[in-house]
């Protein structure tokens, strides 16, 4: 990167949510759900800056807290990815831009490490996908990526792919994990682009980056972090919490 460059990780964050009402202000570990996924961005070492870009100040407050900066965005923005943008767009030492997940209190210092060392390494878009669980194959909410020989995707969707036409075929699911890291070039376009078809289709925005022709470097994870969509989510990451503070060194 030229003098001056930066790694900045934008972990976008939005009051309001659907499927678990404020979810990233709960707090009955101890700290807001927001805070658990921004101190695991502020452990990655090839990080130069973590930024908070949010909808209101009550998630500021929580980002400077947990020792991020924050950066106010418009509430009106229709996705994670375009606060990101809207986080960085004046900030042109920011060269590679990491977008991760505010619903992602499990995240892993080394996961955010290896997405900017991909992108360091030259990859324009890079992501991660981990194996997939066998029950969770058939699941939408779950979503699976297939990738060509170069490890870059060929595409992600929430239906059962690759399809077991043959039961001992090679190919083994993927289960992709939402995180990006963009060449600042790459966010730039992707955010003025409009959804494309098969984003609307399948919900899912990394399809307009496919669509337009953009390779996504997809790398291999051995364990997925858990999301947080619902009241059972939370419960279970409460548990494993819970079970990790008690365990004692070995």
């Amino acid at each position: 990167m030229s003098r001056g460059a930066q790694v900045v990780v934008v972990v976008p964050g939005r009051g309001a949510s659907t499927r678990l009402p404020r979810k990233l202000f709960l707090a009955e570990s101890g700290k807001p759900l927001y805070a658990h996924a921004l101190e695991r961005c502020l452990g990655a070492m090839r990080a130069d800056r973590v930024l908070a870009a949010v909808d209101g100040p009550e998630l500021a407050a929580i980002a400077r807290a947990a020792g991020a900066e924050a950066v106010l965005t418009d509430p009106a923005l229709a996705s994670g990815t375009d606060r990101v943008w809207a986080a960085v767009q004046d900030l042109p030492e920011a060269a590679i831009i990491l977008n991760v997940q505010g619903d992602e209190p499990e995240i892993e210092p080394e996961a955010v490490d290896a997405v900017i060392q991909a992108v360091q390494d030259g990859a324009e878009v890079a992501t991660l996908a981990a194996p997939l669980p066998p029950e969770a194959f058939a699941d939408p909410a779950r979503v699976k990526v297939v990738l060509d020989l170069r490890g870059d995707a060929l595409y992600f969707s929430r239906a059962p792919i690759p399809h077991p036409r043959f039961a001992d075929g090679p190919a083994a699911p993927r289960l992709h994990l939402g995180i990006y890291g963009f060449r600042r070039a790459a966010l730039q376009r992707f955010t003025s682009w409009p959804p494309s078809a098969l984003e609307r289709t399948e919900g899912l925005e990394q399809l307009r980056l496919l669509e337009h022709g953009v390779r996504i470097r997809v790398l291999d994870w051995p364990r997925a972090a858990s999301g947080i969509d619902t009241r059972a989510d939370y419960d279970a990451f409460l548990l494993r919490s819970r079970r990790a503070a008690i365990t004692p060194l070995s």
